[in-house]
């Protein structure tokens, strides 16, 4: 049985989680406070490499009590950097599933470095979801959280690997036909390809700006 999976996004009205320039920024403190609350109750968190890139995240929980899950990176050219947070902080385990396309040393040079690397043997870069959640799930991790970014969720939502989705819609109009939307990919063409969602719960945040929706994979 794969993990249950979460899906969680902070976003501009206009479905933008990134703008044009990488900035994602749109939390209040109560938003960041809410996801810090959810990472503690998961047993591992997931992004993708140009989430890592672009924003040199920790992935572990500061801003309420609790446990740091485990730290999952998606990269299947192994391009985050050496230096990148999820490499050196050492509060937290980290796992990074590559391709068998990966640089040999730069894979050492992370195995030497403390994090774990799984190879998955693909024709291309792109890594197969279901492997990633079995692999996980062999590991123990019976509760994932996906932070992004929209290839990454993408890459779920298009095999509807997923159980919750979880945003919250800060008071911000982006724009920009290249910022990085909630889900990228190549998207679905008809209606009966939508993914469908019910509606679970809505609130305003406590910052009085702010939406929070959790939704229910049908």
């Amino acid at each position: 049985m794969r993990p249950y999976v979460i899906i969680y996004v902070t976003s501009s009205v206009d479905g933008k989680i990134a703008s044009v320039s990488g900035y994602s920024k749109f939390s209040c403190e109560y938003d960041l406070r809410r996801l810090h609350s959810l990472r503690a109750s998961v047993d591992a968190v997931l992004v993708g490499a140009n989430t890592v890139l672009n924003d040199d995240p920790l992935l572990t929980v500061r801003y309420v009590p609790g446990k740091n899950p485990l730290r999952v990176v998606v990269d299947g050219h192994l391009k985050i950097p050496e230096n990148a947070k999820v490499v050196t902080d050492k509060s937290s385990r980290t796992l990074i599933f590559t391709s068998n396309h990966a640089p040999a040393d730069k894979i050492n040079i992370l195995l030497n470095k403390g994090v774990e690397v799984v190879v998955l043997d693909t024709q291309n870069h792109e890594l197969p979801t279901h492997k990633i959640l079995l692999n996980l799930s062999l590991r123990g991790v019976r509760t994932l959280l996906i932070e992004g970014g929209g290839e990454t969720i993408w890459s779920f939502v298009k095999y509807g690997l997923f159980d919750e989705l979880r945003m919250t819609l800060s008071p911000y109009i982006v724009g920009g036909r290249k910022a990085t939307p909630i889900v990228g990919g190549e998207g679905f063409s008809t209606y009966s390809e939508f993914i469908k969602l019910v509606l679970k719960d809505v609130r305003i945040c406590e910052c009085g700006n702010e939406v929070h929706l959790i939704y229910l994979k049908r």
